[in-house]
C-alpha cells in the first residue's frame, strides 16, 4: 500500500500539528452501561467500549490517521469534569467511571485530590505516521506471536476489543511506539516511607539510541540491523558509591535489546571496586525479570521492562480514562500520604487497557493491568498484583508536553520526566525524577561500545 500523497493527507496532518496546544472543544455522551454496548469488567470498575474500527466505508488510511489525532475535533468531555475541577472526597462520584478503583480509593479516603486540565494534543511525526499507514496492513503474528513482516510506524494502529490478539497485539504497539531517535536523562532515584523520610537512593546518568525500524530508513545503523539491535542502553550511577550500596547495582551498565524479542538481552556492568576505583570488573549480568531491582521494593523489570513472550495478553478495554496530564514545565510533583501519587493535573484521555498474566506460577505477580495512551501509546499508570491477586503495587509514569520543556519544542514524543512505584504492602514509595532530558540529540553507535563503557568506569 502507497502513501496517500493527496493534498488532503498534508492537510490533515499540518492542522493536527497547529492543534498541538490548543484547539475547539467536542462533546461526547458516556454512559457506562447503556443497553447493547460491549461493557468491560475490571473488578468492580466497569468501562465503555469506544470503537476503535472507525466508521463503516472509512478507508484505512483514513481510520489510521483518525486514531493518531483523537482530539483533533476538541477533548471529549465528561460531565462534572472540565478543566479547574479537582475531584476529591467531596465529589468523587464524577469519576467513579474513569478510574480503577485502586486509584479512586485514594480520591474516597481524601488521600487524592485530582485537578483536572484539558487534554493535551500530541500527535507523533509525520514520518512515523506516514511509515504506519504503508505498512501496518502487511504486519501480521505468527503462530507462537511474534510480529512479521514489520517495517516501521505502528504495528497494529486499529485495534478491535473483539479480537482475541488485541492484547498482544497492544504489547507489540508499545514496543515499537514511537520514543524518538535517541534520548539522554540525569536522574535520581530514591526510596521513601510513608512519612516522606528518605531511605535510600542514587543518582544516574541513562541514554537509549534506536538503530532499527526507523521511519527514516537513513536513521537506521546498519551493524545493529545486522546483528539484530533493535536499541541500546547505556547507565552510569553517580551517588552514592554502588559498591557500598549494592554489589549488582553496578557502576556502568550497558544493555542490547534484541528485534527478535526472544533473543536474550545482552547485558554488562562495571562494579565499583573496594577501596572506591580500584580493582573494577566488568561482568555479565543474566537478565532475569523477575528478580529483585537491587534493594529497591522493585522487581528488575518494574524498571526496565520485560519480555513480551514472558506474558499471556489481554485487551480488556478501549475507553475514556482520566489519566496524570503532560506536564506544562520540566519538572513532576508527587505527594500525598503515600509520597508517589502525581499531583500535577491530570486528563480525560483515550486508553487501551491492557492485562499481562505471567507464564510462570513462580513470578512474584499474578498479573499486571496497564493503562496506555491512545494517542502515544506511553503507559499512563499500571496496577501490579500479588500471587493472590490482590493489589500489591501502582506504577505512575509523569510526562512533560514538549511544548512546554526547554529545548523540546520540535520533539514529537512524550517526555518522560517522572516515575513512581507505589508499594501498599510495605507502605513505601520509590521515586525517579529527572533533572534533565535531551531527546534526538545526536549519539555516536560507539557510545554504546563495550568500549566507551570501560572509559567511563576508569
Amino acid at each position: 500500500m502507497q502513501v496517500p500523497g493527496g493534498s488532503w493527507w498534508l492537510l490533515f496532518l499540518s492542522s493536527g500539528l497547529l492543534c498541538w496546544a490548543c484547539q475547539a472543544s467536542r462533546t461526547a455522551s458516556l454512559s457506562f452501561s447503556e443497553p447493547g454496548e460491549t461493557v468491560y469488567s475490571l473488578q468492580s470498575f466497569q468501562w465503555q467500549d469506544t470503537k476503535q474500527m472507525g466508521a463503516p466505508g472509512r478507508s484505512f488510511a483514513d481510520a489510521v490517521a483518525q486514531s493518531f489525532f483523537p482530539y483533533r475535533d476538541g477533548p471529549v468531555q465528561v460531565e462534572g469534569i472540565r478543566p479547574g475541577v479537582a475531584v476529591s472526597l467531596e465529589n468523587w462520584r464524577v469519576a467513579e467511571h474513569l478510574l480503577p478503583p485502586e486509584i479512586l480509593r485514594a480520591v474516597k479516603d481524601g488521600e487524592l485530590t485530582i485537578l483536572v486540565q484539558e487534554a493535551s494534543d500530541l500527535p507523533v511525526s509525520p514520518e512515523y505516521i506516514e511509515a504506519t499507514i504503508a505498512n501496518a496492513q502487511h504486519v501480521s503474528l505468527d503462530e507462537a506471536g511474534h510480529v512479521t513482516q514489520y517495517r516501521a510506524g505502528l504495528p497494529f494502529p486499529l485495534l478491535d476489543p473483539a479480537d482475541p490478539q488485541a492484547g498482544l497485539k497492544a504489547a507489540w504497539d508499545a514496543r515499537y511506539a514511537d520514543k524518538g531517535k535517541t534520548v539522554q536523562r540525569w536522574e535520581s532515584l530514591q526510596l521513601k516511607n510513608s512519612a516522606g523520610e528518605y531511605q535510600f537512593g542514587f543518582s544516574f546518568f541513562y541514554a537509549q539510541a534506536y538503530g532499527m525500524h526507523r521511519a527514516d530508513v537513513k536513521q537506521e545503523i546498519p551493524d545493529w540491523v545486522a546483528n539484530d539491535v533493535l536499541y541500546k542502553e547505556f547507565m552510569q550511577v553517580f551517588l552514592p558509591v554502588p559498591g557500598s550500596f549494592h554489589p549488582h547495582l553496578g557502576f556502568v551498565h550497558l544493555r542490547y535489546w534484541h528485534d527478535q524479542e526472544t533473543h536474550p538481552v545482552g547485558q554488562w556492568y562495571i562494579t565499583e571496586g573496594s577501596p572506591p576505583r580500584r580493582n573494577r570488573a566488568l561482568l555479565t549480568l543474566a537478565y532475569d525479570p523477575e528478580a529483585s531491582a537491587w534493594k529497591f521494593p522493585l522487581l528488575y523489570e518494574d524498571f526496565v521492562g520485560a519480555p513480551i513472550h514472558t506474558y499471556h495478553w489481554r485487551l480488556l478495554a478501549s475507553t475514556v480514562a482520566l489519566v496524570p496530564g503532560f506536564v506544562q514545565g520540566d519538572q513532576p510533583l508527587f505527594g500525598s500520604r503515600r509520597i508517589g501519587y502525581p499531583l500535577d493535573p491530570w486528563e480525560l484521555r483515550t486508553v487501551y487497557v491492557v492485562e499481562a498474566t505471567p507464564r510462570f506460577e513462580r513470578h512474584p505477580y499474578s498479573r499486571k493491568v496497564f493503562f496506555f495512551d491512545q494517542q502515544t501509546f506511553a503507559p499512563c499508570y499500571m496496577l501490579m498484583y500479588d500471587r493472590e491477586g490482590k493489589h500489591w503495587r501502582t506504577a505512575f509514569f509523569s510526562y512533560a508536553n514538549p511544548q512546554f520543556y526547554p529545548g523540546a519544542h520540535e520533539v514529537r514524543v512524550p517526555i518522560l520526566i517522572g516515575r513512581s512505584w507505589i508499594d501498599f504492602a510495605l507502605q513505601r514509595a520509590t521515586l525517579a525524577v529527572v533533572e534533565e532530558a535531551k531527546y534526538n540529540d545526536p549519539l555516536s553507535p560507539d557510545f554504546f561500545s563495550l568500549a566507551n563503557m570501560m572509559r567511563k568506569g576508569k
